[in-house]
Parts: structure tokens; sequence; C-alpha cells
């Protein structure tokens, strides 16, 4: 059992990466929305963070990849780890330029929890097994609810007349 502090740390740590990854979609959806197509914007997306990793893993002496067990010993799904991340980037560029960041990420953050809850129950692609108890269950119904609440008030913002639309004091204009 890991020490309260580390745990305090971790969850500390865990907040602001989260922030940081709501952040990502808005950026990409704004890269998307400035190159011709959207999986230009991926490509440049995955460019730059390729770029990134490379210049750390010289710079620490972490390159070539070394594995600790043969690689054609590991399992086919092993490898799919880059292509879910171009269909996390490449969607959520298309999408939260359209239907914004919470309800998006709203969305996503659910699916991961409902595929977690999955994963650890039946201790898929080498998840520890662990039960998927009512507790844990009622978390994840309680998410899908919030998406729905979520998704909701987007329509609901939607019908609204434009008298009564919120105005951005930095940009007065509110169909923007």
């Amino acid at each position: 059992m890991p020490s309260p502090s580390l745990i305090i740390i971790a969850v500390l740590i865990g907040l602001a990466a989260g922030c940081l990854l709501g952040t990502q979609p808005s950026v990409n959806g704004h890269l998307g929305q400035n190159v011709a197509h959207p999986l230009q914007a991926s490509l440049i997306s995955f460019g730059s963070g390729t770029a990134i990793l490379l210049a750390l893993s010289f710079a620490t002496g972490a390159f070539p990849p070394q594995f600790t067990s043969p690689a054609s010993s590991l399992p086919r799904w092993t490898w799919l780890g880059g292509a879910i991340g171009v269909v996390m980037v490449t969607t959520s560029l298309i999408f939260v330029p359209k239907v914004g960041s919470l309800a998006w990420f709203a969305a996503v953050m659910t699916g991961q929890t409902l595929i977690a809850i999955l994963l650890d129950h039946y201790g898929w692609l080498g998840n520890p097994r662990s039960p998927a108890s009512p507790l844990r269950v009622l978390g994840a119904v309680l998410l899908v609810a919030g998406v729905l609440v979520i998704v909701q008030a987007k329509r609901m913002e939607r019908q609204k007349p434009p008298s009564e639309a919120v105005i951005n004091p930095t940009n007065p204009d509110p169909n923007v």
C-alpha cells in the first residue's frame, strides 16, 4: 500500500496532468481549423510530440528503446497505443470546435471509466483483476448521468433567444 503522502502527490500530479490534457483538444481543434485537413493537424500534433520525446530520450540516454522482453513475445495489442492516440487526437480536433471541450471531455472521461471498469473486472490487457463493485458501477452511472446533463445543458443554451445569450466581455457578439 503506498504511503498517504505518495497518494496525495500522485493525485495532485494527476489533477495537473488532467488539466493540461483538458487543453489538448482545444489546442488541436484550433490547429485543425487552420489547416486544410484534420489529418494534417493530427500529423503536426504528433510530430511535435515525437520531436520532444526524441529530444528527451537523447538527453536522458533513453534512446534507442531497449526491451526487457523480446519485442516479438509481446501481445499484438501492445503496439496499438499510438493508433489509439491518433483516434483520440484526430476525433477531438474535429469535434471539440463543434461541441466544445466540456461535452467532449465528459464523454471521453466517461468512456474511459466504463472501459476501465471492464479492464479491471476481467483483468484484460494485463490489468490486475479488481471486481466491478456496486460502488464503482454507481460512480460510472453517475458519470453517464453527468454527460447527459452536460449535453442537455448545451441543447438548452442553443435554444435560448439571442437576448438571453451569455455575452463574452472580450467579444460582445453572442454568436461567437
